[in-house]
């Protein structure tokens, strides 16, 4: 089955709007501006709907009005994570990799999301 691709998740669209005003516009570059939407959104709950026109007759402006109120407090929240973006102070080389070596013989201890739901057979 095949969603329509009519069906959108209307808090894009008020991320999007907010996004696309001064205060966000001219602050932050494009990537930036892409990372802010997705911490953003990440933080809402999607409203799913088909069409703008009939969302927006359904419903109550007081819920409208909650709805924007979130979208605004998710973005002031997402914009303080961009502003002290970790990232921009480290370089390429300042990244830690760790390795481990496991003999063929040795069987690597899970980590505790990996164990398995039921127990080994044992002989």
């Amino acid at each position: 089955m095949q969603i329509s691709v009519e069906v959108h998740n209307y808090m894009e669209t008020l991320v999007g709007r907010k996004l696309a005003g001064p205060e966000y516009a001219d602050k932050y570059d494009s990537e930036q501006l892409a990372d802010l939407a997705c911490i953003a959104l990440n933080q809402l709950r999607p409203v799913y709907i088909r069409h703008d026109v009939d969302f927006l007759s359904s419903v109550q402006e007081e819920k409208i009005n909650q709805l924007r109120i979130q979208a605004t407090i998710a973005l002031e929240a997402a914009e303080t994570m961009i502003k002290d973006d970790r990232r921009r102070e480290r370089g390429e080389d300042d990244i830690d990799v760790i390795y481990k070596d496991l003999s063929e013989e040795e069987d690597p201890e899970l980590e505790w999301f990996e164990k398995p739901i039921i127990p080994p057979k044992t002989n």
